[in-house]
């Protein structure tokens, strides 16, 4: 009994890690070696469709232990296709091992969208809504009181300052992810979601991050379906908890089938840039 729990905490460990290697990976360099019990491997599905001009990705993977792999082992010869209710079929085109390109597709907000990935004998759906668009109006900045690194900062006596997104909530509700850029380069230190229970309808003022006199920054609003905000949400506490030395975690929430790990979403972008200049931060408050 006691080996067959630990077998099932061990696969449940491996999988959630599998996630959260994805994660890491398309954000940062840093690997960690752990020795872990090895688990069945499950494909892991990665994919957002915007408003943006595509083509759009998916990324297909396997989980297993990846601490022990210097990159995820992609999922090849797969037949991903992706449609809407108004008629639309795009297969996608394997452009590198793993990844899959949309060719005629086109993020519409409002429509709905559909995935299907067969591979090794095993089909997977899901189903994600474009949200609305909700534009950001403006960005602003003020002074930040705090010294040391502010977005990639070098820890000197610098010019700082707090950067701020402005945005009129939709009297709907809505979930948001938060993407912080410096000089084309994401801010990891920032990833954000946000839900508007305690804004819906009203002018929305959130400090998003810090930045230095000099900087380029790149804001992205992202509006997000629930069943992609709740796959974010729940992969977010995984980062932020410790998966070995803490309780047996659970898999982030995920709208796929058979047993996939990852998400299929569709998503609005705003966006907006700000240049840092002394000029604009001696007139900031």
């Amino acid at each position: 009994m006691q080996t067959t729990l630990y077998r099932r905490r061990s696969g449940t460990i491996s999988c959630v890690i599998s996630l959260i290697i994805l994660f890491i990976f398309s954000s940062c360099q840093k690997v960690v070696n752990l020795d872990l019990a090895e688990a069945a491997p499950r494909l892991v599905i990665d994919g957002l469709i915007t408003d943006s001009i595509g083509p759009y990705r998916i990324r297909l993977t396997k989980s297993g232990s990846y601490f022990n792999q210097p990159v995820l082992t992609p999922v090849r010869s797969a037949v991903v296709v992706i449609s809407n209710k108004i008629g639309t079929t795009d297969t996608l085109k394997e452009a590198l091992p793993g990844i899959y390109l949309t060719s005629k597709l086109r993020g519409i907000p409002g429509r709905t969208y559909s995935l299907k990935v067969s591979s090794g004998n095993i089909e997977y759906t899901a189903t994600s809504t474009m949200m609305s668009r909700v534009d950001i109006d403006s960005l602003k900045i003020t002074k930040s009181p705090s010294r040391g690194f502010g977005i990639g900062g070098n820890g000197r006596n610098e010019k700082r300052v707090e950067i701020h997104c402005i945005f009129k909530d939709p009297a709907e509700k809505n979930f948001y992810r938060i993407k912080v850029y410096r000089n084309d380069t994401i801010n990891t230190e920032n990833y954000r979601l946000y839900d508007d229970e305690y804004t819906n309808g009203k002018v929305t003022d959130l400090q998003v991050g810090r930045a230095n006199v000099g900087s380029v920054v790149r804001i992205e609003l992202i509006s997000l379906d629930k069943f992609t905000y709740d796959y974010y949400r729940t992969l977010r506490d995984l980062l932020r908890t410790n998966p070995i030395f803490g309780s047996t975690p659970a898999n982030p929430n995920t709208n796929l089938t058979n047993g996939a790990l990852g998400y299929f979403g569709a998503a609005a972008v705003s966006t907006r840039t700000i240049i840092i200049t002394d000029s604009l931060f001696n007139s900031a408050k």
